[in-house]
């Protein structure tokens, strides 16, 4: 029996609580209602605010396929790892006087025409 009546005030107080939220629910409704009669303009501010959150977050969302970072990054440091390979060979060309003389040579005819 004892079982019972905790279980009925159980169920008293479930009831209770939803007539309470629904209460609360249609007070503030009601209030809305009124405010928006009052001040239409701050009630369209608001709504343009809440679409504009809507919208903002919708575009937000939106996923974009760009390619994976170690993708990316190997192919933009591709090209400076074959300019630093090639600037090492360039130099130890230099170090040569026979290559150094044949530059210098092409570079003298290049701009004495």
């Amino acid at each position: 029996m004892v079982r019972d009546t905790e279980k009925m005030q159980d169920a008293y107080t479930e009831d209770s609580t939803i007539q309470l939220i629904v209460d609360q629910v249609e007070e503030l409704v009601v209030t809305l209602i009124e405010e928006i009669r009052e001040r239409p303009g701050v009630a369209a501010a608001i709504l343009a605010a809440v679409v504009g959150v809507i919208i903002g977050s919708a575009l937000a969302a939106r996923t974009r396929r760009t390619p994976a970072v170690p993708e990316r990054v190997a192919r933009k440091t591709q090209g400076a790892g074959q300019v630093a390979q090639l600037a090492g060979i360039a130099l130890s060309l230099l170090e040569n006087p026979i290559v150094r003389a044949m530059i210098l040579k092409q570079l003298k005819g290049r701009f004495s025409r």
